[in-house]
This record gives C-alpha cells, sequence and structure tokens, in this order.
C-alpha cells in the first residue's frame, strides 16, 4: 500500500490547498503539514514553495508527484493481480488505425495462442490510451502516435506508410505535392489521435499548418471518415493500414505525393517493472508475429 504520506502529497500536489486536501483525507491541516514536512526531511528537498498564500510545487515537487502517480498505479495493478482469478483478463488499447486495420486478423491470433487469458479491448486516441495506460486502466496499448520513449517499455511491431488519400478518379487524385491538397477539403481526425499529431508535425515540417486549407472537418470515427474520402468529399491522410480495406476494393486511392514519403512504426507499448511484466513481455511478442512484424524495442 501507498504510504498514507505520499497519498496526502499526492492529493495535494493535484489541489494545491491544505484545507481542501485536509477535509477530503479526514486530516488536521497541521497532520497535512506534518506530512509533507516528513517527506522533505525524508529526501532532503524542498516540495512546495509559498507564492503569497498559494502552494506551488517546486521542480523536485514535480518529480516525485511523476514517480508516486507511477507507485499508485503499480499499487493497483498489484492489488488487482493478487484478486485476479485463475484465467487472468488483459485490457489493452488500440489507436482506431490499428484497431480498424490490423486487429480483425491479430486479435483471433492472440486468442488462440493464450486460450488462458480474457483479453478486453478499447479503442481511444493516443493520448486518451496513454493517459488510461498511466492509470492502470490498461495494461498495454497498440498506439501509431508518439510518445515519450524514456517513459514506457515499448516495442515497434509493424510499419505502414502515411499517406494522402481520396476518391479514385477524383480531381484530387492529381496532387503531387503537400502544398496542392490545401485547395481540397481536410477531413481529418480529432485532436489527441496519433494520426493527426503525424500530420500536424509533417505539416509544420513544410510550413504549413491544418488551417491553411480550404475546410477542415473533424471526424473521430475513423470508418466515416473514410467514407466520407470515398464519397469523394475531401482528402485525408492516415497510415495505409487503416484503409487497407477501401484500398483493396479500390473504394479510395493513394495520392502519391512527392514530397510525402513517410513511414511509421506501430508501438506495443506498457509501463516499466508491470506486476504482469512475464506476460507482457510474452504478448508482445505475439502481436509482433500476428502484424507480420519484426519489430524490436525495449519491452
Amino acid at each position: 500500500m501507498l504510504d498514507p504520506k505520499l497519498r496526502t502529497f499526492l492529493l495535494l500536489a493535484h489541489d494545491p490547498n491544505t484545507t481542501r486536501c485536509a477535509e477530503k483525507l479526514h486530516l488536521t491541516q497541521p497532520a497535512v503539514s506534518q506530512h509533507i514536512k516528513a517527506l522533505e526531511a525524508n529526501y532532503g528537498v524542498k516540495l512546495f514553495l509559498k507564492e503569497g498564500r498559494r502552494l506551488v510545487l517546486t521542480e523536485q515537487g514535480r518529480r516525485l508527484a511523476r514517480l508516486c502517480r507511477r507507485l499508485a498505479t503499480m499499487d493497483r495493478q498489484i492489488v488487482r493481480e493478487m484478486r485476479r482469478p485463475p484465467r487472468p483478463a488483459v485490457r489493452f488499447g488500440a489507436t482506431l488505425s490499428i484497431a480498424d486495420g490490423l486487429m480483425p486478423a491479430m486479435l483471433p491470433a492472440l486468442v488462440e495462442w493464450f486460450p488462458q487469458v480474457q483479453f478486453h479491448m478499447v479503442q481511444q486516441n493516443t493520448r486518451l490510451l496513454l493517459e488510461q495506460l498511466e492509470d492502470g486502466q490498461l495494461d498495454f496499448a497498440l498506439i501509431e502516435g508518439n510518445f515519450d520513449r524514456a517513459r514506457y517499455a515499448y516495442r515497434p511491431f509493424y510499419t505502414s506508410r502515411f499517406v494522402g488519400l481520396c476518391r479514385p478518379g477524383s480531381p484530387f487524385a492529381a496532387f503531387r505535392r503537400l502544398e496542392d491538397t490545401l485547395a481540397a477539403p481536410l477531413i481529418l481526425r480529432e485532436s489527441g489521435s496519433g494520426t493527426r499529431d503525424i500530420f500536424e508535425g509533417e505539416c509544420r515540417s513544410h510550413n504549413l499548418s491544418v488551417q491553411d486549407y480550404a475546410e477542415l472537418c473533424e471526424i473521430e470515427h475513423l470508418p466515416t471518415l473514410l467514407g466520407l474520402v470515398a464519397a469523394g468529399k475531401g482528402v485525408t491522410f492516415a497510415y495505409e493500414a487503416a484503409a487497407a480495406g477501401l484500398l483493396a476494393r479500390g473504394l479510395v486511392q493513394v495520392m502519391e505525393l512527392e514530397d510525402l514519403k513517410l513511414e511509421r512504426p506501430f508501438h506495443f507499448i506498457s509501463l516499466p517493472d508491470s506486476p504482469q511484466a512475464e506476460l507482457l513481455t510474452q504478448l508482445a511478442e505475439a502481436v509482433c508475429k500476428a502484424a507480420g512484424g519484426s519489430g524490436k524495442g525495449d519491452a
């Protein structure tokens, strides 16, 4: 169990008000202050500074808060692991591109290879999956977006081209440079998605912005987004794997842009030192095998 002093610190770090902290923990304000002083004496650092009547975390305080959140997550994972029934349940998340493009073939293989495991999958964008992983709601995540490699154990398991897509035979198919696509309506995933993150980064490298497009339509549901592109309502940018079915049926086509030659790996990520580290290592290898990849990483 997490030390009560660390629980006090975590709550105060989230809401730096000793009165509210004391009320929530059913402590007195002096007891809250004593908890913080004991931690500062133990670690030999200052955790909070006073700015007027406000408490502000120091740099060391922010560092301890990050570590404590990780400890709290591990504490919940250990409790869940100890209470887990004989057949373990594994909760994982996948971004929409991976869930729609790869999981229909991958998940049956995982179920066959791990008959002792109950799999529970959710679909979310990269930002939300990382938040749920940090909070202990997920055991691992399959993402296409950017992440802090110093904070996670990870392994690449698949590589896909990142491409522009349009309806076959539409005027948009004649585009040859990224700047040409500004004349088309842009249909794009919401902020926080890995696809959006990658595309905005590519735009910046060309001194462009999504706001430069003639029209911008944001769609969270990937099949709906691709359906609009197939109907000729605009262009989008996504991983080729996410549109594999529509590409195979000739309902969308790749815009072969001369200045967009981008391949990105998809990653299996988990928290380091997880209580299920052995099982997660096996799952990472299986995901790589099921996806047909040969990724190597730090999982």
